[in-house]
């Protein structure tokens, strides 16, 4: 049996200790820890200096870069694409910026954005697929371009909207309508419908997810991981990738390659026949989306800065050279 003395010396103990805690830290012990504190300070804001003028440098160089690509893309860009008429489609996680960057370039060149055409979460969401599934078989009917008979609802539906936004006649329009639909709309208009030469499929950028969000996710995969809820079906994106090459003039896509199941990493892995760029959401990539489509094909062409791109940029047109004005001497004598 523990008696009263037995507490009595445990208490006096750790009295003790505190007390000698105390006395070396303001004493003996103050000097070397302090130092070491203040020594441990110093170093984190030297480091901190450091990255602040790192980053700033880097700010400069990505305002130069940029600068010197607008410069570029007035001189070699004008006349380039007169009069083309070209259809922007995006999607509802496009950033609006990167539609707004790539239409001022093609403004540049003398196109036209006459069509600006939003691919809703219903297109592509995993939720949607038997919807999808059971729209395609009616939406095959009104094609004009040959669909096999074994084809996915992806195919059926991508053909539809490069019929639609290349062709004007009863049977767009009544595509347009189903597609359009108020209660599940896959594609959403910003004006009547016309017809386009050319065709610019804009993804999202990357996603970048701060600690939180992706402590979150990682509890959400825990905790649901036979759940699939609002899953892309990225394959709905792919074949849209694949019929902008189809348009009258081609086409280009531009989008995400930072993983394997980014769009751009998606159609360069599965070999689709279109032009891609890598670089969504830079002045390089909407420059370089605009130069691609003067030589779009429907070819497997990639540029960019990842891995998969085979080329930096797109190969660039020559610049108009100014005539000379004659001189004084020149012009005496013609007289």
């Amino acid at each position: 049996m523990v008696d009263f003395r037995y507490h009595l010396v445990s208490l006096i103990s750790v009295f003790l200790a505190l007390a000698v805690g105390v006395v070396l830290g303001a004493g003996p012990l103050q000097g070397p820890i302090a130092s070491g504190l203040t020594s441990q300070v110093e170093v984190l804001r030297e480091s901190q200096a450091r990255t602040s003028v790192e980053i700033e440098r880097l700010r400069t160089d990505v305002a130069d870069r940029n600068a010197w690509i607008e410069q570029s893309v007035q001189q070699v860009l004008p006349g380039t694409l007169k009069d083309r008429k070209i259809a922007i489609v995006s999607t509802e996680d496009t950033s609006a910026e990167d539609v707004e960057g790539i239409a001022k370039y093609i403004d540049v060149a003398g196109g036209v954005v006459n069509q600006r055409v939003v691919l809703t979460n219903a297109w592509y969401s995993d939720e949607m697929t038997q919807f999808r599934d059971s729209l395609a078989g009616p939406v095959a009917t009104h094609l004009e371009g040959e669909i096999p008979a074994e084809a996915p609802a992806a195919d059926i539906l991508a053909q539809a909207l490069l019929e639609i936004i290349t062709k004007t006649n009863d049977e767009t329009k009544l595509l347009r309508e189903i597609l359009a639909d108020a209660d599940n709309a896959l594609l959403s208009f910003e004006a009547d419908q016309v017809v386009s030469d050319s065709i610019i499929f804009v993804g999202s950028r990357p996603v970048v997810e701060d600690g939180e969000t992706a402590a979150t996710q990682a509890a959400n995969d825990a905790g649901a991981e036979d759940d699939q809820a609002g899953k892309p079906d990225s394959q709905m994106l792919v074949a849209v990738a694949g019929m902008v090459a189809k348009a009258p003039s081609a086409g280009v896509v531009v989008g995400d390659a930072s993983a394997s199941d980014s769009l751009i990493s998606l159609v360069r892995g599965q070999g689709v026949a279109v032009t891609s760029i890598d670089s969504v959401g830079t002045s390089m990539g909407h420059a370089s989306t605009v130069i691609s489509l003067l030589s779009a094909d429907y070819t497997a062409r990639a540029y960019g800065t990842a891995s998969t791109a085979t080329e930096l940029v797109p190969p660039l047109p020559q610049a108009k050279a100014e005539e000379p004005q004659p001189t004084q001497t020149e012009a005496t004598t013609g007289e």
